[in-house]
């Protein structure tokens, strides 16, 4: 399988509340759509209301220069508007399609996700045979490693490298109107047009390993042919990983060996205490085909490495499948090792539990062609849309939808509790509080607005949620 068409080029970026992609919330979405040569198709730029649930970082704020007033604004579209226009944005057109972002693909995409799950759309915008994922910043360090010449990296304060968008893009002539979501795209834009036109080969590796089904099928391969592939890494200082092909477990998750440790070893229990240790240190890595890993061709690696090193992890690689305990252990440890969640998640953080039964997904249709009246009246299976659902109930009763029985809007009330509940929660909670808020530093502007945003309330949260919100919270609803 080889490199998808480039067809459209869909270039998004976002600007938030904070850094948390399950609770945090997008305060701004721009995109820019271009076909093959660069001619613009589409400009989307969209600033959205504040949810009533979410507390901004005063730091965040502060980073990009934004008034907390201007975020509840109700000249804004809502969430739930802005997430059918994301929606569009992000949707092939029936031709190829590369998404592009800047250092995105952890946090930009995941916040997606999840404003697009929260509003009962599809969050797997990036999946699909006629799609890739590119991020431009491991692209750029990759370059910067083997190819200098061809992008200018400026020198940070501490006389270090700067991989930050706003720098890169001075650095490179590059205007740029940055911590703007649009500004941003408009410098990736430019980046990509430069990295295309003078590193190539960099761009199509990028795009090889922004198809998962095409990792998938490398990896395989590699793995049954006991060839190394070779992996390109940057924590802190560029590394290129001759690794061994160890398994899968099914689920987009590979294990590597790291061919040029000297002790690897083959027990289940000893592989998986190392499996998510020290980039550094651990013999083993493990990526994910979804998550664009930079694997080099054979011509670029014949670029760095001579024939005589290749040879030598090409026989080491052979042996190790040939010998087959270690595969046979790395793939068992992979399989069971397994992140324990916290028992209390919120729905957001559940956006991987499992897709809808076809029931729901008929019922998410019909909410989304119904009236507000129409919409409180429909009974999900799944608690998660239940939970949302009824979240967006309450939002449309604020904004002064009146056509909602009594009795409906009270039911919503108890299964929204805890999301309203959270801005009340403790400075020890996962998301954003005003407790956590006001423990770092907040300006007289921020707490004059979160005076006014969040006044004292004055009842108990009722309904099903964290039991660290429901006994240090209480919940206004605000109607």
């Amino acid at each position: 399988m080889g490199v998808l068409p480039l067809g459209d080029l869909v270039i998004y970026d976002t600007e938030t509340t904070d850094l948390d992609v399950r609770h945090g919330q997008l305060t701004q979405f721009a995109s820019i759509r271009v076909d093959e040569k660069f001619n613009i198709l589409e400009e989307r730029n969209i600033r959205v209301r504040r949810l009533p649930y979410v507390v901004p970082s005063p730091d965040a704020l502060c980073i990009t220069g934004t008034d907390p007033f201007t975020l509840d604004d109700d000249e804004l579209p809502t969430e739930f508007e802005a997430a059918g226009q994301i929606q569009l944005a992000l949707l092939p057109q029936g031709r190829p399609q590369t998404n592009l972002t800047f250092n995105g693909i952890g946090f930009d995409d995941e916040l997606l996700r999840t404003t697009l799950f929260r509003n009962l759309r599809s969050p797997w915008f990036s999946s699909g045979k006629q799609i890739c994922r590119v991020d431009l910043l491991p692209i750029i360090r990759l370059i910067h490693t083997y190819d200098p010449d061809v992008i200018t990296i400026p020198e940070n304060a501490d006389g270090g490298r700067s991989w930050k968008l706003e720098m890169v893009a001075r650095a490179n002539g590059i205007d740029i109107d940055a911590h703007d979501a649009l500004g941003d795209v408009k410098a990736t834009l430019e980046l990509a047009r430069l990295v295309i036109s003078k590193a190539g080969w960099a761009w199509r590796t990028a795009r090889r390993c922004g198809h998962s089904a095409t990792v998938e099928q490398d990896l395989s391969a590699s793995a049954q042919a006991g060839e190394t592939v070779w992996l390109f890494t940057h924590f802190g200082e560029p590394d290129l990983v001759p690794c061994a092909v160890l398994g899968t477990d099914g689920r987009k998750r590979w294990v590597l060996a790291d061919l040029r440790a000297s002790d690897i070893p083959d027990t289940v229990g000893s592989i998986s205490d190392l499996l998510y240790g020290s980039p550094k240190e651990s013999p083993f890595k493990v990526v994910r085909s979804t998550g664009c890993p930079l694997f080099l061709s054979p011509n670029d690696v014949g670029r760095i490495a001579n024939d005589a090193t290749i040879l030598k992890f090409n026989e080491k690689s052979r042996a190790i499948r040939d010998a087959g305990k270690l595969p046979t252990a790395a793939r068992r440890a992979l399989v069971e090792k397994r992140y324990e969640a916290p028992p209390d998640r919120t729905s957001e953080e559940r956006i991987y539990d499992g897709f809808f039964s076809r029931e729901d997904e008929a019922r998410i249709r019909s909410f989304h062609a119904a009236s507000w009246q129409e919409r409180a009246a429909i009974q999900f299976d799944d608690d998660r849309l239940r939970d949302f659902a009824a979240r967006l109930i309450l939002q449309a009763v604020a904004a002064g939808e009146r056509g909602i029985p009594d009795h409906l809007v009270e039911a919503a009330k108890c299964l929204a509790a805890e999301a309203y509940a959270r801005p009340f929660a403790g400075a020890d909670a996962r998301w954003m509080t005003l407790r956590k808020a006001r423990t770092g530093w907040t300006d007289p502007r921020w707490e004059e607005w979160a005076s006014r945003a969040f006044p004292e309330p004055t009842s108990r949260p009722e309904g099903p949620g964290p039991e660290s919100v429901q006994q240090d919270s209480q919940l206004p609803f605000g109607f």
